[in-house]
């Protein structure tokens, strides 16, 4: 689905990790975006009615509940305005930090935790969800843990993902952007409704991932969770 390019003025940021967020909003605030930066989901309402943003960037975990189902709650309760779920609120680190597979398993934990909350809170409805991933043992380790309380579809390309696309409605698309050609060709699927998507690179840095992600018109989001 094509977009065009947004300017933002201002941003609000949601995470359990207070500490992690002030890198993010020094980075933004250089670039000349306003950032508001609240740790529990109550504040993120508050905030919400008592200013206008452009965009809502959501950790998975917040202080007082996950940031899955509350990023549903606000596409419904904001539908003309965006919100991104980040798997990593941390600064892309440089120096090596041991086997790729083991720091890509630490997030998917996090991410894991995150879901199976979200899970909870699905009303009766188990939620469907698109996993994009090409790395069989990532994707076994989520079958395992969310299979039973999901509706779980996987992906191992970018052309298997517009196909499964193609075929029904997800509430979420889980998707690592090295996958090949994930970042390009899956998003050119026309769908009714647009699933919340969260990427699952751990090596997405998380400025340009909302920066990219939420640089699209509001009206693209489409209520997608019960």
């Amino acid at each position: 689905m094509p977009s065009q390019d947004i300017s933002f003025t201002r941003l609000l940021l949601c995470s359990s990790d207070r500490g992690k967020l002030e890198p993010l909003r020094k980075r933004f605030s250089a670039a000349g975006i306003q950032v508001d930066c609240v740790t529990r989901a109550e504040d993120a309402r508050q905030l919400l009615w008592q200013h206008h943003y452009d965009g809502i960037a959501i950790d998975l975990l917040l202080a007082d509940r996950d940031g899955i189902s509350f990023a549903m709650e606000l596409r419904q309760e904001h539908p003309r305005t965006s919100v991104l779920v980040i798997s990593t609120t941390r600064e892309t680190e440089k120096k090596d930090s041991g086997p790729d597979w083991l720091s890509r398993s630490a997030d998917y934990a996090r991410l894991i935790f995150a879901l199976k909350q979200a899970g909870q809170r699905a009303a009766g409805r188990p939620p469907k969800i698109l996993h994009i991933e090409d790395d069989d043992s990532l994707a076994d380790l989520v079958q395992n843990t969310i299979g039973n309380q999901t509706q779980l579809f996987r992906a191992r390309s970018a052309q298997e993902a517009q196909i499964a696309m193609a075929l029904r409605d997800y509430d979420l698309a889980l998707i690592r952007t090295d996958v090949p050609q994930t970042n390009i060709s899956w998003r050119n699927t026309l769908t009714v409704s647009q699933p919340l998507e969260i990427s699952t690179d751990p090596h997405d840095d998380p400025v340009l991932n909302i920066l990219n992600n939420l640089r699209r018109p509001a009206f693209i989001h489409q209520p997608a969770y019960c």
